[in-house]
């Protein structure tokens, strides 16, 4: 038989770039939209409640990774802090260093992957940055540029320690998405962790490849399941049962 159960805590709003806290109403999941503001018209993106009773089966997960840059600045307990403040269980963390094992299932090196990243970052160049990818990576092809970005990943993973979380909770992966903010910290907003511990990226470090910008989290559900089997074996993360 399924069960349900209610419990208080407390939801965040991002609006016009800020971090808003409140405090114990009781919810048991949130969901995504959208708001004007009164004051602006603009757009921000805040939790709201889905329900006051959330079935048990709710076991979505994502993967959350506290990059060198994280780990040498000592901000994991400021971080994980954040995260605590959402209506979501961590149900496995731990301190590492990246292996090519890690590494290589991670960022795998297949054509699909590849061209994914090296199309996505293309675009943000263009976005963003108002830049010509040819200029910056030497090419504007996707593959050429996705290999070089996901060889650059893999070298800055392997820089340093590590922390790896695994987050459970309803809608837990669009959350944790909205949370850290912009993958370029000079464009994240302000209530974002990228926004608020970010340091602008060196150019340099990000033709070669990557984003100095803290913090990795899984894009999709299913990214975040092949992602979890990576960094932690079952073994690690808790159970509902204990």
């Amino acid at each position: 038989l399924l069960s349900t159960r209610e419990i208080s805590v407390t939801f965040f709003i991002i609006y016009n770039g800020g971090l808003v806290l409140r405090e114990n109403p009781t919810y048991t999941g949130a969901r995504f939209s959208s708001f004007p503001s009164q004051k602006t018209e603009k757009k921000g993106v805040f939790m709201e409640p889905i329900s006051h009773e959330v079935q048990e089966t709710t076991h979505e997960r994502t993967l959350v990774i506290l990059k060198p840059d994280a780990v040498e600045r000592r901000l994991v307990g400021a971080i994980v802090a954040r995260f605590e403040s959402l209506p979501f269980e961590i149900i496995a963390m731990k301190l590492l260093r990246a292996h090519r094992m890690h590494l290589d299932k991670h960022f795998p090196n297949t054509k699909e992957w590849i061209r994914n990243m090296g199309t996505r970052a293309c675009e943000r160049l263009v976005k963003e940055l108002n830049m010509d990818p040819a200029a910056k990576f030497g090419t504007s092809n996707p593959d050429e540029v996705g290999r070089k970005i996901a060889e650059g990943c893999r070298q800055y993973y392997a820089s340093g320690p590590l922390c790896a979380l695994v987050l459970q909770g309803h809608d837990v992966v669009r959350a944790v998405r909205a949370l850290i903010g912009n993958t370029l910290p000079s464009k994240a907003a302000k209530g974002t962790i990228r926004g608020d511990f970010g340091e602008p990226e060196d150019m340099g470090k990000l033709i070669l490849g990557a984003a100095r910008n803290l913090i990795h989290a899984s894009d999709s559900p299913a990214e975040a399941e092949r992602e979890i089997a990576v960094w932690f074996s079952p073994a690690e993360i808790l159970s509902a049962e204990g």
